[in-house]
C-alpha cells in the first residue's frame, strides 16, 4: 500500500509500469487492470509534495509509454498527473482554455506545425503544456541598448501617429512574441486598427503588432483570411531607421520595407550556410544540394528554398527551388527571386507553390482548372512550376530533364519540377551519412519507404551485401535504380514496388524472414498530418516498428523516422519505439539521442512548431 509519493522510488515506478505494459501487450489484458494501475499512478503523482519535483519527469515518461501501449489496443488513457506534462509549453492552456487530455501518447492541444518541407507545412505539432525549462530557467528581463531604444521609440511613434495599421494583442499574449515567436494567430489578436486609412489592411500589407496597452512590439505582414493573422518580420528593436522625409533629416522614421527585409534575411541565410560548411561535403565527396532558406528558422515564414548546384557550361547552373506556402511571399515572388540571385548567387528559381495552403491564405488562382488541380500531389503542390531568371525576374525555361547533384559524394538524379516537395529530401543528409557508416559489415538490409533510394544506396556504399528498397511509387523506384547504377551498387541493391505495411506484413507472415535482417530503415510519409490524427498515426507507427523488430536479428540496427510535426514536437517517437519493442517481445538500446535535420535547416527556439523530423537509431536485442 502506498502511503506517500515521497516513499515511491523511480525504480518502483518503473517496475510497476513495466509489469503493466507487459500485461497490456498480452492477449489476456483487460481494461480493468489498466485502470487499476492508472489509479495507482494517479495517487502517486497527486500525493507528491512540491519539493519532490524530480518525480514528475519519471511519471511523465511512464505515462507516455502506458499511453502508447494502450493505443495499440484502441483503449483510452487519461494523463495521470494533475499537473501539466513537464516537457510542454505553458502557452497551450492559455490558448486552449481547458485542461489537456490525450488518447494514446498525446499531449496538449496542437497548433500549426511543420510538414516535411518546414514551416507552413500543414496542421500538426503545436505547443504542448509547461516545460522543465519554464520551471528551472527563469525568463530574464531584456535590457535594451540606447540604439535599440531609439528603434523601439520610432516604431511606437509610427503606431501612435496612425501611419500604419496596428494589430493589438489580447492581454497576456505579448510575452510569446517578445520571446521571438514569428506567428501571430487570430486568437491572440484583440483588435485591428486601420490607422489613418479609411480602408482596413489587406493581405500582404505591413502592419505593426502592439501589446494590449498599445506598446509596439514588432512589425510584419498581415493576412485578412488566414489564421496566421501576422507573420512577424522585424522586432521593434530590430527595425531599420531612415531620415524622416518631412524633417530634413532631423528625425528618423521606421522603414517597413518588406523587400529589403527579404534581401537581408536571404543574405544572412547564405552566410550561415557558408559558415556551417553545409555545401562542403565530407571525406566521401562534395555536396551540391542543401537548404538555403528554412521558413521561420531563417525569418521568412512560409518560404523554403533548396539549392541544386548543377554545374556550369550546360549543367544547368545554380538552381533554387522555392516551396512557398504564404500569401505575402507569393505576392512578392519577383523580390524573392531577385534576392536569391543577388545575395546567394542563384541563376534560376523554380517557384513551386503549396496550392492548398495558398487557398487557406486567401489566394485563389482562377487560371487553375479542375484538371490542373487534379494533378496536385498529396501535399498540395502542383505539378506545374514556373521558372524565373534570378537576375531579371523574367520567366525562363527550367532545367531540361533530370539534374544530377551530389551529397557527401553520393550522386542522385532529381526531378526538380515533379519530385516530392522540392525534388529531394535534403533534410535526411546527415542521417543518410550515418546509415552509410552503419552499413559496414552488414548482410541483409531493408529500406522501407525508400523514395529514390537514399538510405538504401548509402547502406550499400557502406558495405552492406544485400539491400532491398521498398516504395509504392514506380517513378521513384525507377530513379532509385538509376541512382544505384550511377553509384556502382546496382548489383547489391533491389527495389520493390509495394505498399509499406503490406510488404512488412508479408515478410512477418513468412517465419523464414524473422530475425534475418541486419539493419532496417523506416522513413514513412507524414502519418500524423494533424494533432487529431495522432491516435491513428501512433498505432501505425507502433505496428510498423513492431514488424521491423520482429524481422531484425538479435543485435540488429533499427533506424526509424517520423516527419510528422505532431509527433516530433511531443517527443513521441522514442516512446513509440519502446512500445513497439514491448509488443514485439524485444529489448531496445538507444544509440544516442534522437536526430533531426542538419545544420542547413535551422530552427527558431521561439517557434518549436518548426521542428518536424525525428530519427531514432537503436539496437534491437
Amino acid at each position: 500500500r502506498l502511503r506517500t509519493a515521497a516513499g515511491m522510488s523511480a525504480t518502483r515506478l518503473v517496475t510497476m509500469t513495466l509489469t503493466t505494459t507487459c500485461t497490456m501487450a498480452s492477449p489476456a489484458s483487460t481494461v480493468g487492470r489498466i485502470a487499476a494501475t492508472a489509479r495507482t499512478l494517479r495517487r502517486v503523482c497527486s500525493r507528491a509534495p512540491k519539493s519532490h519535483a524530480l518525480l514528475n519527469p519519471h511519471a511523465d515518461a511512464l505515462t507516455r509509454s502506458l499511453g502508447a501501449l494502450a493505443s495499440i489496443r484502441g483503449e483510452r488513457v487519461r494523463r495521470l498527473s494533475a499537473s501539466a506534462p513537464t516537457h510542454a509549453s505553458p502557452s497551450t492552456t492559455t490558448r486552449a482554455g481547458k485542461a489537456n487530455e490525450w488518447r494514446g501518447p498525446r499531449y496538449g492541444k496542437g497548433g500549426r506545425g511543420g510538414g516535411r518541407g518546414g514551416g507552413g507545412g500543414g496542421r500538426g505539432g503545436g505547443r504542448g503544456g509547461a516545460s522543465d525549462a519554464a520551471v528551472y530557467v527563469k525568463r530574464p528581463r531584456r535590457a535594451f541598448t540606447e540604439d535599440e531604444q531609439r528603434r523601439i521609440a520610432a516604431l511606437q511613434a509610427l503606431a501612435d501617429a496612425g501611419a500604419a495599421p496596428v494589430a493589438t494583442l489580447a492581454k497576456g499574449k505579448a510575452n510569446l512574441f517578445l520571446d521571438g515567436n514569428p506567428i501571430v494567430y487570430g486568437g491572440a489578436v484583440n483588435t485591428i486598427a486601420n490607422g489613418k486609412s479609411d480602408a482596413p489592411p489587406r493581405t500582404g500589407d505591413p502592419i505593426i503588432v502592439a501589446d494590449h496597452e498599445g506598446k509596439a512590439l514588432a512589425w510584419g505582414v498581415y493576412n485578412d483570411t488566414s489564421q496566421y493573422v501576422v507573420r512577424i518580420l522585424r522586432m521593434a528593436w530590430e527595425c531599420e531607421l531612415a531620415p524622416h522625409p518631412a524633417s530634413a533629416g532631423k528625425t528618423v522614421a521606421v522603414k517597413c520595407d518588406v523587400e529589403e527585409v527579404i534581401r537581408d534575411k536571404i543574405k544572412v541565410a547564405a552566410r550561415m550556410r557558408s559558415d556551417c560548411g553545409v555545401a562542403a561535403g565530407n571525406a566521401n565527396g562534395p555536396t551540391t544540394v542543401y537548404r538555403l532558406v528554412n521558413s521561420e528558422g531563417d525569418g521568412l515564414s512560409g518560404v523554403c528554398v533548396d539549392v541544386y548546384d548543377c554545374g556550369g557550361e550546360g549543367g544547368g547552373g545554380k538552381v533554387a527551388v522555392a516551396a512557398v506556402s504564404a500569401a505575402w511571399a507569393h505576392m512578392r515572388r519577383d523580390a524573392v527571386v531577385k534576392a536569391l540571385g543577388e545575395c546567394a548567387g542563384i541563376d534560376r528559381v523554380l517557384w513551386r507553390t503549396d496550392a492548398r495552403m495558398l487557398e487557406l491564405e486567401g489566394i485563389f488562382d482562377a487560371s487553375r482548372s479542375k484538371d490542373s488541380r487534379s494533378e496536385e500531389t498529396d501535399d498540395g503542390q502542383s505539378d506545374a512550376a514556373g521558372c524565373y531568371d534570378a537576375e531579371t525576374g523574367a520567366e525562363t525555361s527550367p532545367p531540361a530533364g533530370w539534374v544530377t547533384v551530389a551529397e557527401n559524394g553520393v550522386r542522385y538524379e532529381v526531378d526538380l519540377t515533379k519530385g516530392h516537395k522540392t525534388g529531394f529530401y535534403v533534410d535526411q543528409r546527415d542521417n543518410r551519412a550515418e546509415v552509410r557508416a552503419l552499413g559496414a559489415g552488414k548482410g541483409r538490409v531493408l529500406d522501407v519507404c525508400c523514395y529514390t533510394g537514399g538510405f538504401a544506396i548509402n547502406a550499400a556504399l557502406g558495405g552492406a551485401a544485400d539491400v532491398t528498397g521498398v516504395d509504392s511509387s514506380p517513378l521513384a523506384l525507377d530513379i532509385a535504380r538509376r541512382n544505384a547504377e550511377v553509384n556502382g551498387v546496382a548489383a547489391r541493391t533491389a527495389f520493390v514496388q509495394s505498399e509499406a505495411f503490406k510488404y512488412l506484413d508479408d515478410l512477418v507472415v513468412d517465419a523464414g524472414n524473422l530475425g534475418t535482417f541486419d539493419m532496417i530503415v523506416l522513413d514513412p510519409p507524414k502519418l500524423a498530418p494533424s494533432v487529431n490524427a495522432l491516435d491513428k498515426a501512433t498505432r501505425k507507427y507502433v505496428k510498423m516498428n513492431q514488424a521491423a523488430m520482429l524481422l531484425l536479428r538479435p543485435g540488429g540496427i533499427l533506424v526509424t523516422c517520423s516527419c510528422s510535426g505532431a509527433v516530433t514536437q511531443r517527443g513521441l517517437l522514442p516512446a513509440i519505439v519502446t512500445a513497439a519493442a514491448t509488443a514485439a517481445g524485444r529489448r531496445v538500446t538507444m544509440l544516442g539521442k534522437p536526430r533531426g535535420a542538419g545544420a542547413d535547416q535551422p530552427l527558431d527556439p521561439a517557434y518549436p512548431e518548426g521542428s518536424y523530423l525525428t530519427v531514432v537509431v537503436c539496437r534491437v536485442a
